[in-house]
């Protein structure tokens, strides 16, 4: 769930327990509390002309925040899990896991790279690879980018049959390299 939807559901949870609160006591409370309550909404409310406007606005707004939560467990994905295509054999389905496996495969092989995270996405038959990289000091970013964009682009599609549409990387962090033993 996004920001937006666990703050509407934060709202949402406050307005439900306020009234829930209020239910709940008022068969308990001091009587005079709920009459004065009553009579205030009475007056300000429902005899005048604001209330039907007041009334829908509020079931208006408690509807859309209702949907809103709703909708906010169903999640909509324009890319597959899987990329299928056929050859002389039969159907092949090839899983983002294993095209993200051969990418960290390749990236972990480098001396250059103390961390690396991948994502990958099917898009109109061909792949789009996203490399998350920590390197070590001393690393010449943009060499090694290109290095591995070859690399994982060739891995790739040799492996898969796949066409690889670009490799994306991006270097999250320089980090010292590893004290050696002495």
């Amino acid at each position: 769930m996004n920001f937006f939807f666990r703050v509407l559901t934060a709202i949402y949870a406050v307005i439900a327990a306020v009234l829930s609160a209020l239910v709940m006591i008022s068969p308990f409370s001091d009587k005079s509390l709920m009459k004065s309550f009553l009579d205030w909404a009475d007056v300000t409310l429902y005899r005048s002309d604001k209330y039907n406007v007041v009334i829908f606005l509020l079931g208006l707004v408690l509807l859309l925040i209702n949907l809103a939560i709703l909708f906010s467990g169903l999640r909509f994905r324009g890319v597959n899990k899987y990329i299928c295509y056929k050859n002389d054999g039969g159907q092949i389905r090839v899983s983002s896991n294993s095209v993200e496996n051969i990418a960290l495969g390749l990236a972990r092989k480098s001396k250059n790279v103390r961390e690396a995270k991948s994502k990958v996405k099917f898009r109109n038959g061909s792949v789009e690879i996203l490399m998350k990289l920590s390197v070590y000091p001393d690393t010449h970013v943009p060499n090694l980018s290109r290095l591995l964009q070859n690399q994982i682009k060739d891995a790739v599609e040799s492996m898969t049959e796949i066409t690889v549409s670009n490799v994306d990387i991006n270097i999250e962090g320089v980090h010292a390299a590893p004290a050696e033993k002495e």
